[in-house]
């Protein structure tokens, strides 16, 4: 079914760079509290997105005014096929110049009922006076809450919360929350709007109230919390509710953070947790203490910013491409904490060529905020030290296991290589005299690794065992890297006199 449809016009903060269409778009699953349905809670999911009017291509009306008009496609997946579908014309308010529609911003959000398992989604905007001019949007979610148990719809950073019962598609309870489109805040976005929902608070025995919601802002989900960028909210009645609040972001500098949401008891125990990935660019951080954000607050905002936003193209990331892009993240694997990996993984699987670049940039930044370009040349030559000495059968040598402990412990103080012992596989023991713990920075004497070569990989040494907490822990090492079965050692292999058994014994 086709219709046409008005826009809402709202005042926005940035956009995304696209090809054809100038747009950005994002999702959120929230639960209506309706129906016997798993508990009586039905997903939905809102998908919205945002338009550049400058990058459209305007038709003038009989009444010689100017117009733009999208033709707006989006189908959702199951794994049985289309399980919804929508197709519909948007359609810019005439105006009577094209400088008065290019200085608007434009938001749209649509909303559809889900059942619970796993979703793509399609969006497809065309520019009807272009139609070569097109922004096309994919994701995936899947769908599995527990609603046993208290739990948080996903969290939707905002552009503004505006104070309003006008009845429009951003009206929840009276209020008007727009979303931000895309998860990422310039240098002139000095404030974090953000709104989440928590349901099933009715599962919550009474003797465990109140309960205390925290929303955080981290650059680690195992961060503790900073009083700076936590918002506390006290609830003392099971009703399910909807929390929004605000961050000050003038102090918080350019990198990769988190939102987390949390739900506790008065004893402190966690009941529900939800998360979110963002990044941040602030090229001139305020110096002067903050104030922390009101908990409970209506905030009203309808004033244009002027907008700069880093021009990647000006960085020294512009001349590589998206598979060097790729590369350039996988680089950084050796050098992240799980989250960080996972993080990088997930870009990996689902590349997002503006978000990929702008982590890269906000990770050499953090190193070195004068000359980022200079703090990616030095770990490039590095990379490529390794590289020469560690690629293996085709394996690049920062993908490797003794590439990935060289880039993060650096130059072991001894590398013993054993490759003619008799009754053990080939192997390396490397010593670091004193090594600092990727885990939690603490400094370790005599730290060991020990990689040997697989019978069936003879060419690539794989790490076995390390005296380092957070890495590979093997204890039964010495059944993996002895091959010949004697009486000396129970362990098969004639280990007594080995160089591993001499570094390592216990240990």
């Amino acid at each position: 079914m086709t219709r046409v449809s008005i826009l809402c016009l709202f005042f926005l903060s940035m956009f995304q760079r696209a090809s054809g269409i100038d747009a950005s778009a994002n999702f959120s699953i929230f639960y209506q509290h309706s129906a016997p349905i798993h508990s009586g809670y039905t997903p939905n999911i809102e998908i919205y997105w945002q338009v550049n009017p400058a990058k459209l291509h305007f038709a003038t009306t009989p009444q010689k005014m100017i117009v733009a008009r999208i033709k707006t496609d989006i189908i959702i997946y199951d794994d049985k096929g289309i399980f919804k579908e929508d197709h519909f014309i948007l359609q810019t308010p005439p105006k009577a110049t094209v400088a008065l529609l290019a200085e608007l911003n434009i938001i749209e959000l649509r909303r559809y009922s889900l059942s619970y398992g796993k979703y793509k989604m399609s969006l497809r905007l065309t520019d009807l006076n272009d139609t070569l001019s097109v922004f096309n949007y994919l994701d995936s979610t899947s769908i599995s809450t527990d609603t046993t148990k208290p739990f948080f719809s996903h969290i939707q950073l905002l552009d503004t919360i505006i104070q309003s019962k006008a009845n429009t598609q951003f009206n929840k309870k009276g209020t008007q929350y727009i979303p931000l489109c895309a998860n990422f805040l310039d240098d002139h976005m000095r404030r974090l709007y953000y709104y989440v929902e928590l349901n099933n608070l009715n599962n919550v025995p009474t003797d465990r109230y109140p309960v205390f919601s925290r929303i955080r802002i981290s650059k680690k989900l195992t961060e503790g919390f900073s009083p700076e960028y936590t918002i506390t909210d006290t609830i003392s009645s099971p009703s399910d509710t909807g929390l929004h609040g605000r961050f000050y972001l003038g102090k918080l500098t350019s990198g990769n953070y988190y939102v987390t949401a949390s739900l506790d008891d008065k004893l402190g125990y966690n009941l529900a947790t939800q998360n979110l990935f963002f990044q941040r660019l602030n090229l001139n951080p305020d110096k002067e203490e903050v104030k922390k954000a009101p908990t409970k607050e209506i905030f009203k905002d309808s004033t244009m910013e002027n907008i700069t936003v880093l021009d990647l193209e000006k960085t020294f990331l512009a001349k590589y491409t998206l598979p060097q892009i790729k590369s350039m993240l996988k680089m950084l694997l050796p050098l992240s904490d799980p989250m960080q990996a996972s993080t990088i993984n997930n870009f990996l699987k689902k590349p997002d060529e503006m978000y990929m670049r702008y982590y890269i940039y906000n990770y050499y930044l953090a190193l070195n905020p004068k000359d980022p370009a200079k703090a990616w040349k030095e770990y490039s030559e590095l990379i490529m030290s390794v590289n020469k000495r560690f690629t293996e059968s085709g394996t690049a040598g920062y993908e490797t296991d003794r590439g990935m402990i060289y880039l993060r412990y650096g130059k072991p103080s001894d590398i013993i290589t054993v490759s003619g012992e008799t009754g053990s596989l080939p192997y390396e023991i490397w010593q670091y005299n004193t090594l600092t713990q990727f885990s939690n920075k603490k400094e370790l004497p005599n730290a060991l690794f020990l990689f040997y070569k697989p019978a069936q990989m003879m060419s690539s040494y794989r790490l076995l065992h390390s005296t380092v907490p957070g890495e590979v822990v093997n204890l039964s090492w010495r059944m993996f890297l002895y091959v010949t079965t004697n009486s000396s050692t129970s362990s098969g292999g004639n280990s007594s006199n080995s160089r591993a058994e001499q570094f390592f014994g216990s240990r």
